[in-house]
């Protein structure tokens, strides 16, 4: 079940990862003895053959595979739930020893509260390192259930990102990064198959948490979703919705246009802590609609924006919404057309599986104007009708439970508006 392949990153257990130097190499195959049929005379066996391939790639061309297995995890299309932030031994993760002693945390302690949580994917996203990979390539063979992304949380002075699903570091990045530098490392990680979010941008960056926050620097052109629920966070405060929540952060970045998919993670360090001093693995969670269970199905279902966060990290809570104008619908994720001021049009929310649900519909526009209606949840869906500003950018949802409590939030539907044919739509301080 191991790619047949063999890089300075990776390498099949027993064999040790290592650059291909040049030069002339020589192909040993190991068999058993083959005898004749003891007793049939001049009918020994018949000849067997084998076919070695060799396929060699340059460095700067995108492989076929980016992860540990060479097939998905699970081949059918569905909605599948995982956590694409968590650390182990390889950073700052910890976690008690057999005895009871402070040691770093083995990645295999992460995978296993993966698989209690019944997660169907987990990043392992060490700080600035890919040195847990060959590990983790190694526990994939057991872990046939659950898939493991590769992950790195490039961590700077400017803020944290997390770059999943390529085999190695793009390159080496100093703290101090300058946002050129950092835009140049999000880009070869696109174009290397990687996917591209930014951490906790919500959080200061100060002495307690040094580079937390997210100072804007960098390419947005290469960025593909933003944590908006983050694990530490929702610990300290108790709220998806505390003083350092990146809700708000995220919004305005749809309000200028951007179109960046929330996502969530656990940030994990210590997969064993109890409750009360660490969030577990999976809670938060995100949910992803992808054509199978593959690192590449999964990045392309965030891609999407075919995707929600649930916060309390359950499986099966689920919001899914679309907006439905001129007998057309456009569902979550997607890209539909600018509508003229005074348009009718319906949102139509689903939530599933939270007690006295209530729905709130969010309308952001480039004004960074904000229209919210709430309906209480009496089926399975709401409905809800709308009357357009023409300078609507994004429809979304969110869900909260019966003490208030935010639940769910839904990815946007987009409106393709341009803000050159609606200059009366610019903000009052600035313009695009």
């Amino acid at each position: 079940s191991f790619p047949t392949r063999r890089s300075s990153d990776l390498a099949t257990p027993s064999y040790l990862p290592g650059p291909i130097k040049a030069g002339v190499w020589r192909l040993v195959m190991g068999f058993p003895n083959v005898r004749a049929i003891i007793g049939l005379p001049g009918r020994g066996l018949p000849p067997t053959h084998y076919t070695v391939g060799i396929r060699l790639h340059r460095r700067d061309v995108r492989l076929a595979e980016s992860a540990f297995l060479t097939a998905p995890v699970r081949a059918e299309a569905g909605w599948y739930r995982g956590d694409f932030h968590s650390h182990t031994a390889h950073s700052d993760g910890s976690c008690e020893s057999r005895r009871g002693r402070r040691v770093p945390c083995p990645g295999f302690q992460t995978l296993l509260a993966a698989d209690r949580e019944q997660l169907d994917f987990i990043a392992v996203t060490d700080h600035n390192t890919h040195a847990h990979f060959n590990g983790l390539r190694e526990l994939q063979a057991y872990f046939d259930n659950l898939l493991i992304l590769p992950g790195m949380e490039m961590t700077t002075f400017g803020g944290h990102a997390n770059i999943l699903g390529i085999s190695s570091w793009p390159a080496f990045l100093e703290p101090s990064a300058d946002a050129a530098r950092i835009a140049a490392v999000f880009a070869e990680a696109r174009q290397r198959g990687g996917l591209v979010a930014i951490n906790h941008p919500g959080l200061p960056s100060n002495e307690d948490c040094m580079g937390c926050g997210w100072s804007g620097q960098g390419g947005w052109g290469d960025v593909d979703a933003i944590e908006v629920v983050n694990g530490g966070s929702l610990l300290r405060f108790g709220s998806a919705e505390g003083p350092f929540s990146a809700l708000e952060y995220w919004q305005k970045l749809l309000d200028r246009g951007l179109r960046l998919t929330a996502i969530a993670g656990s940030d994990s360090h210590d997969p064993l802590a109890a409750r009360s001093q660490q969030v577990p693995v999976g809670r938060p969670r995100t949910v992803v609609f992808a054509n199978e269970l593959s690192p590449r199905a999964i990045f392309e279902g965030v891609r999407s924006g075919r995707a929600f966060v649930d916060v309390e990290g359950t499986a099966t809570r689920h919001i899914d919404l679309r907006v439905v104008v001129g007998g057309r619908q456009f569902a979550m994720g997607s890209s539909m057309p600018a509508m003229p001021a005074g348009s009718n049009y319906k949102v139509i929310a689903e939530a599933r599986d939270v007690s006295a649900q209530r729905i709130v519909i969010t309308v952001g526009d480039a004004r960074e104007a904000r229209l919210t209606r709430t309906a209480v949840l009496d089926g399975s869906e709401v409905e809800i009708a709308l009357k357009s500003t023409g300078c609507e950018r994004w429809v979304r949802a969110d869900v909260r439970d019966s003490a208030g409590n935010l639940v769910l939030i839904s990815n946007p539907v987009y409106l393709d508006f341009d803000i050159k044919l609606q200059p009366r739509c610019k903000r009052s301080v600035g313009s695009e």
